[in-house]
């Protein structure tokens, strides 16, 4: 007993002691926030309006989402005061601040401290020692987050939030400590020149503050994952000079996608009497790797094809003002679908993603925001370097790393278009940037991602990278689904006749899905969930058999907020295998199949719980639907309440069922085995099932909401998943429309179904997007009784005048409807209408123009009595 209170006892003063060698905390609770310029901020002028905020904050959580057009771009001021405690003597006081976009403003007790920070996605740190004086100390920061042409990014398909959106971190150490204002705050560099399966060789770099006279000493100590010390060196110190420690390790466990196994170096500062100064610790994965352009990446010398996604760091409502949590949890996610490959897009992200990069193993790449455009001029040329700097130093010690990545579609604003002193600054900066890399850090490869075809930046010489990257969307913005592997390998081919030697990663790839849409016709850009979903499996079909793939990433673990979009959710890139709220999509599921090892089955559609259909027959109680299952068994048994449908085998891990649906609520059911392991998914089906014919006596017509001018579903997520169903021609004893065609986005890119409005007024904006043209009529035969019609209009990015009439029955209900100049441009418009059916005419909404041409969204029908 007394042997194990002593090793506690022990064990808690090693503790205490480590904590206490270097002081490290967060701040972030009770600032005052002030969004506006201010010209006098060291004044006590009341008149100055404070909110109490807490950190991570922005203040774009909700402009970005609003109806009008752009966000608040220019200064936010935060200030709080903040005792410091004692806790060393004659100690130094630092500031690190994770994240504040994008020039950032340091003041203690009314003194500017350092320079402005340049850069909206690296984190920085300022000494605050010399400004501070005993009990409270006023600390204030502005944030501006305005355009600025000498920093990156110039533009982009993402927003730039303002705010100071990661953690403030405290710092205090002793006088003599590992450098903290370090391009960020690490000073510690390791690396692992030679590794093997029986032995590496590690490399640690240390620098250190300390005064000019004392002997001091570098202990480095490597504990493995059960925390047992597997080697310790000390080095002596000298003043001004890097400390040099290595050492050899016999039989190191390796870091793999498979086995990610991590050690833990602890870096000391100790005297002769070997009391501890300061204390850092750093993760190191032993692994060695190489991109062959013709076989793909080799890690620990086996072949590995890379899978993942890209990920950006917003979240639904709250811009980039991102717990750590939530950072974690979206980790967690990718694990559990599988991927193997991470692409930190389009910036350096958050401390967590990349601490779970390295226990989860993923392979990933990281970068800075050079996009679409470079930054003006030779200074801001230095800023973009400068940026990469923070970027590699501050991340340098993550094993998960393989490449860093100088920027992203750089020649999406055409370099030719700006004239020949910008092309050859374009050029300059690249090559200055891949020089960057090698120079930071030669142990890792060098990185550029395109979007325009090879030829294009080979004339320009910028393809200076070890690996390259390109961004295509075929299947979404051009080609069809049965063309995607013939274009990759075209682009592929194309890639390496240039350059043999760089490796080829498919860095983005993917198609838009709103959940609220749905069909079983899914085309091309309809944002249906089901497309998304059969365009994931055409990529995955290609980049499966094609070798020289060395990695892919999707665009994008998750739907992201981008002020300018107008899709079928405005201001959101739909193109996430989950929501921006973090709701799977079904091809979420389709990756889980293909690439988690765990057994797996699922009813990919689960999430869709309120369906609908036509009953099969004039007879029949059941409407059949098609049912996707994904797994990575060899089979899989449906059972629909209870009733076997019978057993089907995968073929690329997904396989297709017929479902007959009743009215009222399905259970479905799907059984599958492997390895002796029972699998077992469910979902529960409330269905509406339409009639055949609207007259039936057996099923009687209650009411139908048609999403006009579409071939899909749309679900009203905000209003108890009411249901919107696909359009047809009018069918006799039926419903449909006559006259008229679907409104198509006819562009060289796109010529799809349909077109990308951001609409006014309303949360619906698909059930407007869509619409009939030129339509002559609207036929319900339905039975006589009293109804509730709804018309749903919209005039999207018309120039000419469009007035109409709108008969029920040949009586007027809406005369001479001009929606543009009644409602104004792109702005939903929905009424209502009380009807009465007699003898047995059923309803016929007529529409008339008296010019230009008559157009309807969408048309619900409601039996009152």
């Amino acid at each position: 007993m007394s042997k194990v209170l002593t090793f506690v006892l022990l064990s808690f003063v090693f503790v205490v002691n480590a904590q206490n060698v270097r002081h490290i905390e967060t701040i972030n609770d009770l600032w005052n926030f002030h969004k506006g310029t201010i010209e006098k901020p060291f004044s006590n002028n009341g008149t100055i309006g404070w909110e109490k905020v807490d950190l991570p904050h922005s203040w774009n959580k909700l402009d970005i989402l609003d109806d009008e057009d752009g966000y608040y771009r220019g200064d936010g001021w935060y200030k709080k005061s903040l005792n410091i405690p004692e806790i060393y003597k004659d100690q130094q006081v630092f500031l690190l601040l994770e994240g504040a976009n994008q020039v950032t403003s340091l003041y203690v007790n009314g003194k500017k401290v350092g320079k402005d920070h340049i850069g909206g996605y690296t984190a920085f740190t300022h000494d605050i020692t010399s400004v501070l004086q005993p009990g409270a100390n006023d600390i204030m920061i502005k944030v501006n987050n305005a355009h600025n042409d000498e920093i990156v990014p110039q533009a982009a398909d993402f927003s730039f939030y303002g705010g100071i959106y990661r953690d403030i971190q405290l710092i205090i150490t002793k006088p003599i400590h590992f450098e903290v204002a370090n391009l960020g705050a690490n000073a510690v560099f390791v690396t692992t020149p030679k590794v093997s399966k029986t032995l590496a060789t590690v490399n640690v770099k240390s620098k250190l503050i300390r005064p000019k006279k004392g002997k001091y000493l570098v202990r480095q100590t490597l504990y493995d994952a059960k925390n047992t010390i597997v080697k310790q060196t000390v080095d002596k110190s000298s003043f001004g000079k890097e400390i040099i420690s290595e050492f050899t390790l016999s039989n190191p466990n390796l870091w793999s996608p498979e086995t990610p196994y991590l050690y833990k170096l602890v870096s000391e500062i100790i005297d002769k009497k070997e009391t501890v100064l300061d204390r850092v610790e750093n993760p190191v994965g032993f692994r060695w790797f190489h991109f062959d352009a013709n076989k793909g990446f080799f890690i620990n010398g086996k072949q590995t094809k890379l899978i993942g996604t890209n990920r950006h760091q917003d979240f639904y409502k709250k811009a980039n003002a991102v717990s750590d949590e939530i950072h974690r949890n979206d980790m967690k996610l990718l694990k559990e679908m599988g991927i193997n490959f991470l692409r930190i897009a389009h910036y350096p992200q958050d401390p967590a993603i990349l601490e779970m990069c390295n226990k989860y193993g993923f392979v990933a790449t990281l970068e800075i925001p050079f996009v679409d455009k470079a930054a003006a001029n030779e200074a801001g040329k230095q800023n973009s370097i400068n940026m990469l700097k923070e970027a590699i130093r501050f991340n340098y010690n993550n094993p998960a790393i393989v490449a860093w990545n100088l920027g992203n579609e750089t020649t999406m604003k055409a370099p030719e278009s700006f004239g020949e002193a910008y092309v050859k600054h374009f050029i300059d900066t690249h090559k200055s940037l891949a020089a960057t890399i090698k120079a930071e850090d030669p142990t890792r490869a060098s990185y550029s991602v395109f979007f325009r075809e090879p030829a294009y930046q080979d004339q320009f010489g910028i393809r200076v990278t070890d690996i390259v990257g390109y961004n295509k969307y075929y299947g979404w913005y051009l080609n069809e689904l049965d063309e995607i592997e013939g274009e990759l390998r075209k682009l592929v081919k194309a890639s390496l006749d240039l350059n043999p030697d760089k490796a080829f990663i498919l860095s983005e790839y993917g198609g838009g899905a709103d959940p609220r849409i749905r069909s079983y016709n899914p085309t091309r850009f309809d944002f249906s969930v089901e497309y998304q979903f059969f365009l994931h499996k055409e990529y995955m079909k290609a980049i499966l058999k094609i070798p020289e793939i060395v990695g892919a990433n999707v665009w994008n673990y998750a739907d992201f907020q981008v002020e300018h979009r107008k899709d079928a959710v405005p201001h959101i890139n739909n193109k996430g295998l989950l929501t921006a709220d973090r709701k799977k999509k079904d091809a979420y599921y389709l990756y889980k199949a293909l690439l988690n090892k765990k057994p797996f089955v699922a009813i990919a559609s689960k999430g869709w719980k309120n369906r609908a259909g036509i009953a099969d027959s004039e007879t029949a109680l059941v409407a059949t639907q098609p049912f996707t299952i994904v797994g990575n068994s060899k089979d899989v048994e449906l059972f629909v309440n209870g009733k076997s449908l019978g057993t089907k085998t995968f073929d690329f891990s997904t396989t297709t069922f017929e479902v007959p649906l009743k009215n009222g609520i399905n259970l479905i059911e799907v059984i599958s085995t492997q390895n002796g392991k029972i699998l077992k998914d469910f979902a529960s089906i409330e269905f509406t099932l339409q009639p055949k014919k609207l007259k039936s006596t057996e099923n009687l017509f209650k009411e139908i909401a048609i999403n006009v001018g579409s071939n899909c579903y749309f679900i009203e997520a905000d209003n108890m998943d009411y249901l919107w169903m696909p359009d047809q021609a009018y069918v006799a004893g039926s419903f449909g429309y006559v006259g008229g065609e679907f409104l198509r986005n006819l562009s060289k890119k796109k010529n799809t179904i349909g077109t990308d409005v951001s609409v006014k007024g309303t949360d619906n904006d698909p059930i407007y997007q869509t619409q009939l043209i030129g339509i002559d009529a609207y036929k319900f035969d339905v039975p006589n009784g009293t109804y509730e019609l709804s018309l749903l209009l919209a005039e999207l990015k018309t120039k000419e005048d469009n007035i109409m009439d709108v008969k029920v029955n040949g009586e007027n209900i809406w005369s001479n409807l001009n929606l543009k100049a009644q409602y104004g441009d792109d702005r939903g418009v929905a009424k209502r209408f009380l009807v009465t059916v007699e003898n047995d005419n059923g309803i016929t909404v007529d529409f008339k123009a008296s010019k230009g041409k008559t157009r309807l969204s969408g048309i619900k029908l409601r039996k009152v009595n």
